[in-house]
């Protein structure tokens, strides 16, 4: 038996990178693989909660997180459970430790792009601060965690069939309240204009549902009016992936969000004009996706509900992670002594 210590598993963040994995604890028991909060381990998971402070500065933060990976005194693996593509913080804990791999939810497809440099290492904000220019030096201990935010979602799969007033449901948070800064950058600047932009483009052509002032509503009450519109569009905030992905299938309305393609991620369920509608980031091509999908909504909603919770049933069954993980494991050249 595996036995696999979660680090501060209660600890902000940390809970969500590791619930997928709690939520198969089970399964994995039955390959071989045990998760505890013991001191008795074989291997840590150490998540990104507690080795990231976004309140700080990057290096006081990464100063902090090697701090801490320094009083283990096992083999433990730096686990990246964020939503986002980046590897801002984590990746500069991993490149210092003695960590045996380092697992993330996400990442770009092409490696290349990490070594140019993003704002806050994400891509889709534009040029700026944060790259990995060494990032092939790293990347053979590099892998997918095998799970992401969409695991941490138990749908249900409710009925569709009642008319929905709303062409459109835009219920995220815009604008920001306050400036959210992450390692001493403002992220509201990158945060905000991709939602003002998409309010800009739509106008008063299409009957929205929205919030007002950004102002949250009863859970509900949102739902509802998520689950009376058409079409749900998803912009991306500080990640790419979000509940309202899989909620949109959940109420049997159609996703619509920026290209997704440039991801790589384990499962992956995002494909054009299959599962979702892709826009491009600055909203420029809307209007005629929208259109698109208005012109002919029952066919292009069933098709694409249809194939979103199928994909999903099939690709988020937890055997599939367990498989990934174990597959992980089995390469370590050590694991036939455990």
């Amino acid at each position: 038996m595996i036995k696999v210590k979660l680090y501060e598993l209660n600890k902000h963040r940390n809970e969500t990178t590791f619930r997928p994995f709690l939520m198969a604890q089970n399964i994995f028991r039955e390959v071989g693989i045990l998760f505890t909060d013991s001191d008795d381990y074989d291997y840590a998971f150490v998540g990104q909660a507690s080795i990231i402070n976004k309140k700080k500065s990057l290096k006081e933060s990464v100063d902090n997180g090697l701090e801490f990976v320094s009083k283990i005194t096992g083999d433990y693996f730096i686990v990246d459970g964020q939503d986002s593509t980046t590897l801002m913080g984590t990746i500069d804990v991993f490149r210092e430790s003695n960590a045996k791999l380092f697992l993330k939810n996400t990442y770009l497809k092409d490696f290349n792009l990490y070594k140019q440099g993003w704002a806050n290492g994400r891509m889709y904000w534009g040029e700026g601060n944060y790259s990995v220019p060494d990032i092939y030096d790293l990347e053979s201990n590099m892998e997918l965690t095998g799970c992401n935010w969409l695991h941490t979602i138990q749908p249900n799969w409710y009925d569709y069939n009642q008319d929905k007033p709303y062409d459109l449901s835009c219920m995220f948070s815009y604008p920001t309240k306050e400036p959210v800064y992450e390692h001493d950058l403002c992220q509201t600047d990158y945060y905000d204009p991709h939602r003002k932009n998409l309010m800009d483009t739509l106008g008063d052509k299409y009957n929205v549902a929205k919030l007002v002032d950004g102002v949250r509503l009863p859970p509900q009450e949102y739902y509802k009016k998520m689950f009376d519109s058409k079409i749900i569009l998803a912009p991306i905030g500080y990640g790419e992936m979000a509940p309202r992905d899989i909620e949109s299938a959940m109420f049997g309305s159609v996703l619509m969000k920026p290209d997704m393609s440039y991801i790589d991620s384990k499962p992956f369920i995002y494909e054009d004009d299959e599962t979702y509608i892709a826009v491009n980031y600055d909203w420029s091509n809307l209007e005629e996706k929208i259109d698109y999908v208005l012109s002919d909504y029952d066919n292009i909603r069933e098709r694409l509900v249809q194939n979103m919770r199928k994909k999903y049933q099939e690709k988020y069954n937890l055997k599939n992670l367990v498989l990934h993980v174990y597959d992980i494991f089995s390469k370590l050249e050590e694991i036939n002594t455990i």
